[in-house]
């Protein structure tokens, strides 16, 4: 019990200190970059925190897995450098008690991990796009700049040549529209006016040209006009818009897969998420295990030698990932059965590691 307790200790203060410097940095990089791309739409440091908790899930999702394999090798090379574990084998105590510890942390971190990939992952994308997308409304209020390309929304993007008015008032406009699946367009105006206010965003637009040309090229119109609204609802766009597979959750998943007949593409497109999205936690649970030994067999002082091994097991596990739910997307081969895949190689290699190291085959005084 004992040894346990002193095994847990070690295992989750490395664990906890390694998830919040992880997260911490990653956080920080995201944020500086979002600040670049988001600093014309007034964003306020209430908007921060939320895009802290938009962004955690995300994270958290991929640096669980980390966090415990590194947390996992820096404590066995510990002890491997200091001499406990020969200690700890001539006072009789196998290898596989050592473990106890590392298989308790798996098991908690593939809970937290499931708990976070399953139901808290999809929120955080779904608020995030909303997220942006009331950023986006907002850069519009704020009014249009000169001489920049402005993406109001998906396929819809402004240019004006000279704006007044706190940029509510422009001359020479250009827009480009490809919000329809039929048609594109194409508007030129002389004069523009921007109105806002409950939810809608209009543009008045002065003596000029509206040209209409269908997807396939095949129609094509040229309309002139003295006046023309162009109106943005943003409470029927924000109900209307399509959301990602990222946001389904796996129920919905499941569902939006079986609405499309067996060999359609559609239906491996969905069931690829589906699937990896159960079969992502296990790292959390099987990279711990494969540490352990991993770490007991690292020589040499300093933990660069630890993080790297950690870094390349764990790009190994998500490239393998990636290559095979790239095949499940295909529909080259079945998503439930390639999807575990990578698990079964994780649980494989764990496993011979840990029996190699139990029957002295490596490791210790080897």
């Amino acid at each position: 019990m004992l040894l346990f307790k002193y095994l847990s200790r070690e295992i989750w203060k490395n664990f906890i200190l390694i998830l919040v410097a992880l997260t911490g940095l990653l956080l920080l990089t995201r944020l500086i970059t979002l600040l670049v791309e988001l600093s014309s739409a007034g964003i306020q440091l209430k908007d921060y925190f939320r895009l802290v908790i938009f962004l955690l899930p995300w994270f958290l999702t991929f640096l669980l897995p980390l966090a415990a394999l590194l947390a996992t090798i820096f404590l066995f090379m510990r002890l491997s450098q200091d001499q406990e574990l020969l200690a700890f084998e001539s006072l009789g105590i196998p290898f596989s008690r050592l473990i106890v510890p590392v298989l308790a942390l798996a098991v908690l971190v593939l809970v937290l991990d499931a708990v976070v990939a399953f139901k808290y992952l999809p929120w955080s994308k779904k608020a995030f796009r909303n997220f942006l997308f009331e950023l986006t409304e907002r850069k519009i209020e704020r009014g249009i700049p000169p001489k920049k390309f402005v993406s109001l929304l998906p396929g819809l993007s402004l240019f004006v040549e000279k704006a007044w008015g706190h940029g509510r008032q422009f001359a020479v406009v250009f827009m480009v529209d490809e919000t329809s699946a039929r048609e594109k367009g194409l508007i030129f105006a002389k004069k523009g006016e921007l109105f806002t206010g409950h939810r809608r965003i209009e543009f008045h637009l002065y003596q000029g040209y509206l040209y209409l040309v269908s997807k396939d090229l095949r129609n094509f119109q040229a309309l002139s006009f003295k006046e023309y609204i162009y109106r943005l609802d943003i409470a029927k766009l924000e109900k209307k818009r399509r959301r990602t597979r990222g946001e389904m959750s796996l129920t919905e998943l499941k569902k939006a897969a079986l609405s499309y007949p067996p060999d359609h593409k559609k239906r491996f497109y969905y069931l690829s998420e589906y699937y990896q999205r159960l079969a992502l936690p296990w790292a959390a649970f099987f990279l711990p295990l494969i540490g352990a030994p991993l770490g007991a067999l690292v020589k040499g002082s300093g933990r660069g030698m630890g993080f790297f091994l950690a870094v390349v097991l764990y790009l190994g596990y998500y490239f393998l990932l990636s290559g095979v739910n790239s095949l499940a997307q295909s529909g080259s081969l079945p998503p439930s059965s390639i999807l575990v895949v990578p698990n079964l190689v994780l649980a494989l290699g764990a496993g011979l590691l840990i029996l190699a190291f139990q029957r002295g085959i490596i490791g210790r005084g080897k």
